[in-house]
């Protein structure tokens, strides 16, 4: 396998199209619901759900290398 497969590229839009939507949902949550909680726990529960899936992912990628691992034998 060689290191341009292991490369994944990111849109140059993906890191400010998060941050605003992390500085507009705070600024909703600080001035319409006037309640902070309600935005640490709603990102919180994005990063939560996206850790998860990057876990479930992470584990998939081991099973496929030790499959591979094991057909080489």
């Amino acid at each position: 396998m060689s290191v341009a497969d292991l490369q994944t590229k990111v849109p140059r839009f993906i890191v400010p199209t998060i941050a605003s939507l992390l500085i507009v949902s705070l600024l909703y949550s600080i001035l319409v619901t006037q309640n902070v909680v309600l935005w640490l726990a709603a990102w919180g529960g994005v990063l939560s759900v996206g850790l998860t899936l990057f876990v479930v992912y992470l584990f998939y990628r081991l099973v496929l290398a030790v499959e591979r691992i094991a057909d080489r034998q």
